[in-house]
């Protein structure tokens, strides 16, 4: 069995991290953080339009939609160069969620409208599903969206959206119909973000980044902003949320940042020693790296399953998903613990080491309801990879029950 890659392939890697290598500054923050600031962001939308151009931003889609036209492989490599470079693009959602989706559902009208600013590296995209009644349980939406002449009126609240651009448009659900089972009336849109009754509230998270509540009050939506089949929606979201959760970007950059890491231990001095000579460092990161090739790999095999998904049929669950909610957390404890004391200060302080990205890794691996909690991703194994049954009506009834009592 051959996993390498074809002359041509490693070629294109060439070319992509070549790329990158010209366009960012060498005192670029690839660790995560640099696109809080308002010159950072500036920055990234520049880069983000730059790499549109040489169609490296859409590198899997149709040539007539601006992009490519690469295999997965291909596509999977240029992630897998994204995420070396540690970049997070701003319309990382409209690019891997709302894009797809469009494709499969989308009218020819939507595709001409939605397709191209993302194409251009322009659009920025919020995913607008969480609510505080719908956490994980997408099926019981709350925001309503009721139907009056040509338009949808909207109300309700959204609440930990990601995102720290201005969004240009959402990508949201809202319940349709009331019906049993419930996931059956609701309705996906595509809002534009401006539209008058949206109104948004930052919640600055642990992580560094920022979370938002989103509140609709009468919005009016045209109906031409709905996606797919009315009450089809939650079937539309679950067909792409495939494409949110699975990826090489990850893996590259855990992998960027376990070299700069292990760099960082050969130079480093501990009692008069390289820390690379301490045998439980050496222990940790083995550890790391081993846990590292074993998330490319899953990526990699999702990305193998998406090629062949024809003869294969859907992926039943992603382990590079949950490689990425687990492995994470699990090397930012290996680095704190490597670095002592020293592990917890912030960057900026003189004293902190290694520019305090570990301190800072610990925090953002903290922040981990983006694409689904690690629970949820537990619960599709459970479901579609060992075919365990779904939890009973009743025990959910008791559960329910439990928690109201507990309020």
């Amino acid at each position: 069995m051959d996993f390498g890659f074809t002359e041509e392939q490693e070629r294109l890697r060439k070319k992509v991290r070549e790329f990158f290598q010209e366009e960012l500054p060498e005192d670029y923050d690839w660790g995560g953080g640099a696109e809080t600031a308002e010159e950072g962001q500036a920055f990234m939308r520049e880069l983000q339009k730059k790499t549109a151009k040489q169609g490296y931003l859409t590198s899997g889609w149709p040539k007539e939609y601006d992009g490519m036209g690469l295999g997965y492989v291909e596509q999977g490599i240029v992630d897998e160069e994204f995420g070396y470079a540690g970049i997070s693009w701003p319309s990382q959602l409209g690019l891997h969620l709302a894009a797809p989706a469009v494709f499969l559902f989308g009218t020819e009208e939507q595709k001409k409208k939605f397709i191209p600013p993302l194409a251009r590296g322009e659009a920025v995209w919020f995913e607008a599903f969480t609510e505080p009644e719908a956490g994980s349980d997408e099926a019981n939406q709350q925001t309503r969206a009721v139907q009056d002449g040509d338009y949808f009126i909207l109300n309700g609240q959204k609440t930990f959206i990601s995102g720290i651009y201005k969004p240009d448009f959402l990508y949201t659900l809202a319940r349709t119909a009331d019906t049993v089972p419930k996931h059956r009336g609701i309705s996906l849109f595509l809002i534009p973000a401006d539209l008058p009754g949206i109104t948004y509230r930052a919640l600055p998270s642990m992580g560094g980044g920022t979370q938002n509540d989103i509140f609709f009050d009468n919005v009016k939506v045209h109906k031409e902003y709905l996606l797919g089949e009315l009450n089809r929606g939650f079937y539309h979201a679950m067909a792409t949320f495939e494409f949110e959760r699975t990826g090489t970007a990850f893996p590259g950059r855990v992998k960027r940042g376990l070299e700069e890491f292990i760099q960082f231990c050969k130079e480093e001095k501990r009692n008069g020693k390289p820390l690379i000579e301490d045998p439980e460092v050496r222990k940790l990161l083995a550890e790391m790296a081993v846990e590292a090739e074993i998330w490319k790999l899953m990526a990699w095999k999702a990305v193998w399953w998406f090629g062949n998904r024809e003869e294969l049929g859907p992926m039943p669950f992603d382990l590079s998903g949950m490689c990425n909610k687990q492995l994470t957390t699990a090397q930012s404890e290996k680095m704190s613990k490597i670095l002592g004391i020293y592990g917890q200060l912030r960057q900026g302080s003189k004293w902190a080491k290694h520019e305090g990205r570990v301190e800072r890794g610990w925090r953002s691996t903290r922040s981990l309801h983006a694409a689904g909690t690690l629970e949820i991703y537990k619960y599709v194994i459970a479901r579609r990879g060992l075919g365990l049954p779904r939890i009973p009506a009743k025990l959910n009834a008791v559960i329910a029950q439990a928690l109201d009592e507990k309020k």
